[in-house]
């Protein structure tokens, strides 16, 4: 029996709370289905009301929810935590349905601590700390409950569209994604694509209820087989893009079992000693991870001082004689604490590599030995960073699958740190932005 699938589709529009209610209330048939989730907070908002409408664009009809609230009234982290924890047993959510709540306000907390450098229970939430953020959050595992999606369906997400542009914020004007969506996609490692939208289309909640949601993330709708779909509708004008995310019931194709021919009786040939293949002469198919040797130095060191290890590294690492060095502490001979130094380097600087221990740390001998690896495709590349009008370079480092799919990308720390000195932006949060930024650009 073929597992249920829900797909929540977030490619074109992105993906905000609302619209993911929207979308749930839209497959429910029932427009009042959120409503004891905000009868429940009016404890806390006594304005919080909440309306759902039709709406038809095109060829394409679904709901669109209005949150009417307080804009007054914020919360702070504890405060948060508090009401999710309260609204979860109000609305008797399952375990599955409180701990998927609790993680996705997580989420949030997380992200915009990174990105103003802040610890959480300190952070100032400006358009994350208002009641609208839990009404989404508890809605959603709600709604999934309602409609039985969340305990026996496994739940998968499109490559989300982010868009593009600047948005005005309680923070100012933000380049999109904003710091607090950049962080969760680059934690999450989260597929996206900018779309055609010149605004901002996923908010921190939408990205927070998605990186928490889904198990998975397929390219495409093609192997989906749809069995009942809703729309949510946004609040922002797109233009010619309709701002419309969907959430769609159903399974995911199964690839038949490949039947393998039958053999013809022949007569056996006669069985030879098979002989071990040295690593050297095994194939290298293209499209495999790269392979290569290197030479694994070592050596034991109890009567050094740390000024001379430090300095001892930076001459190792110099010119490419050594590709890395590591110290560990240990405990050696007669109970001393010592150094265990390893240097990985490639194999014809082997002699090299010796000479320097031997003079530095006063070794009497070292061991080695050659170690096979097989490594990711790297290339480096350079990024634009556009910043109040100027224009600044960071190189950043790619690694590559056997299939060219991007497994890492980590921006060169000397670049961003001389870009946080010349803008005053704190490194955590240019570093998600410059990852995004070499992401888009390698799609």
């Amino acid at each position: 029996m073929s597992e249920k699938v829900v797909l929540i589709d977030a490619s074109v529009a992105g993906a905000s709370g609302d619209m993911i209610l929207s979308a749930l209330i839209d497959i429910l048939q029932d427009d009042d289905a959120v409503v004891p989730v905000a009868a429940s907070l009016l404890i806390y908002d006594p304005a919080v009301r909440v309306q759902v409408f039709e709406k038809t664009l095109d060829d394409i009809s679904g709901k669109h929810l209005e949150i009417a609230k307080d804009d007054s009234v914020r919360f702070d982290p504890s405060s948060l935590r508090e009401i999710i924890t309260v609204l979860s047993e109000e609305l008797e959510l399952s375990p599955k349905g409180k701990k998927l709540a609790k993680e996705a306000l997580e989420q949030i907390f997380r992200a915009e601590s990174r990105a103003h450098d802040t610890p959480i229970e300190e952070l100032h939430l400006h358009e994350t700390g208002s009641i609208d953020t839990i009404l989404d959050i508890a809605g959603t595992m709600y709604l999934l409950e309602k409609a039985e999606l969340l305990e026996d369906a496994r739940l998968l997400c499109t490559s989300v569209a982010v868009g593009s542009g600047t948005i005005e914020t309680e923070h100012g004007e933000l380049e999109v994604p904003v710091p607090a969506v950049a962080e969760i996609i680059v934690e999450h490692e989260m597929p996206f694509h900018k779309g055609d939208a010149k605004t901002e289309t996923l908010t921190p909640t939408g990205a927070a209820i998605l990186a928490t949601l889904a198990e998975g993330y397929v390219e495409s709708r093609d192997a989906f087989e749809e069995e009942q779909r809703g729309n949510g509708f946004g609040s922002r004008e797109l233009g010619d893009i309709p701002n419309v995310l969907s959430i769609s019931v159903g399974k995911l194709e199964e690839k038949p079992p490949e039947v393998q021919p039958e053999e013809t009786p022949t007569e056996k040939e006669p069985q030879t000693e098979r002989q071990p293949t040295k690593i050297e002469e095994m194939p290298m198919e293209i499209g495999k991870w790269n392979q290569d040797e290197v030479i694994v130095i070592e050596a034991n060191v109890d009567d050094v001082d740390g000024e001379v290890l430090g300095n001892m590294i930076d001459t190792l690492m110099s010119d490419g004689m050594a590709l890395d060095v590591v110290i560990i502490p240990a405990y050696g001979k007669k109970n001393r604490p010592c150094y265990v130094v390893k240097v990985i380097s490639p194999i014809n600087r082997l002699d090299n590599i010796a000479e320097i221990l031997i003079k530095n740390i006063g070794t009497l001998g070292i061991r080695y030995t050659t170690w096979s690896r097989l490594k990711a495709q790297r290339e480096t590349i350079v990024t634009r960073l556009e910043i109040d009008g100027e224009q600044y370079m960071v190189r950043v480092k790619l690694s590559r699958g056997p299939d060219g799919s991007i497994v890492n990308i980590k921006p060169e720390v000397d670049d961003i740190v001389t870009v946080s000195q010349a803008t005053g932006i704190p490194i955590r949060e240019l570093k998600p932005r410059v990852i995004l930024q070499a992401h888009a650009v390698t799609e």
